[in-house]
């Protein structure tokens, strides 16, 4: 990536959530939100973080694109526009095919890259593929470190984790009181904390940061911190829920599975 295209990066990052309220996009529809009006229910929130982030850049003292010429200022607020949008969940699971059949058609080249050292220029062939699809990275990155909070050490994983639970509960809690159905993990008489935890790493994290994590083998250390998250929020769930032993077997077998995974592409890097 190039300069620009990186402080692009850098700001979409900054400014993904900005102005969030609280609530996601189905509450905004459901609840006929003038946001999720006037952008026809169509990523309400990212839209609106895109229209906060330009609408301070229209100010003189706080326009951050400045010393940029007409048409730099163009690409930037594409890729700030393209990687925020593409925050919405609604395209987690188009990103995982896509990533998942990208290093399926990619393999070998993935595979070399991931054997050179430090100092050895990338293989022709897996530089191609990184040039060929900027922007899908751009929103692979952004998109991976919106959900990375299983991805980071416990100590941080963990106030997250339940900082966005007090949200959601928050949300539920609003749903309730307008009449509106209730989101899966927003009944807080019914979430466990660490069980959801677990689902949302085995469901939706986990499968994009494999493919990820395949593409870009520097990046195996986040899903080695996976896994440990796992085995603490599995801990966590039995002491708080004593569930029956099928289900703590069942639960155990899914953290293998991705023990095995994550050993599986911390191997395949050169030690440096």
């Amino acid at each position: 990536l190039g300069d620009d295209a990186r402080y692009a990066l850098l700001v979409a990052a900054l400014c993904h959530d900005l102005g969030h309220p609280g609530f996601n996009n189905a509450f905004l529809v459901e609840s006929e939100n003038e946001w999720a009006v006037r952008y026809n229910d169509k990523s309400p929130l990212e839209n609106m973080h895109c229209v906060k982030l330009f609408d301070i850049c229209k100010e003189r003292e706080s326009d951050i694109f400045s010393a940029m010429d007409k048409e730099k200022r163009r690409e930037v607020r594409k890729t700030c526009i393209e990687t925020i949008l593409h925050t919405d969940m609604e395209h987690h699971l188009s990103m995982v095919q896509e990533m998942a059949a990208l290093y399926l058609n990619e393999t070998k080249a993935c595979d070399q890259a991931a054997i050179c050292g430090k100092e050895e220029p990338l293989p022709q062939e897996y530089y191609n593929i990184l040039v060929k699809k900027p922007m899908v990275f751009m929103k692979l990155f952004l998109h991976l470190a919106d959900v990375s909070n299983p991805l980071k050490p416990f100590s941080m994983c963990e106030q997250w984790a339940y900082r966005c639970l007090d949200e959601f509960f928050s949300q539920g809690d609003k749903e309730r009181e307008l009449g509106l159905p209730i989101g899966n993990l927003n009944d807080k008489g019914k979430v466990n904390k660490p069980g959801s935890q677990h689902v949302f790493i085995n469901f939706v994290v986990a499968p994009l940061a494999k493919p990820a994590v395949q593409i870009f083998a520097p990046l195996h250390e986040l899903t080695s911190e996976m896994v440990k998250n796992l085995t603490h929020w599995r801990n966590k769930w039995v002491d708080e829920t004593h569930p029956p032993e099928d289900e703590i077997i069942k639960r155990d077998g899914e953290i293998q599975r991705w023990a095995k995974e994550a050993a599986e592409l911390r191997q395949r890097v050169r030690p440096p």
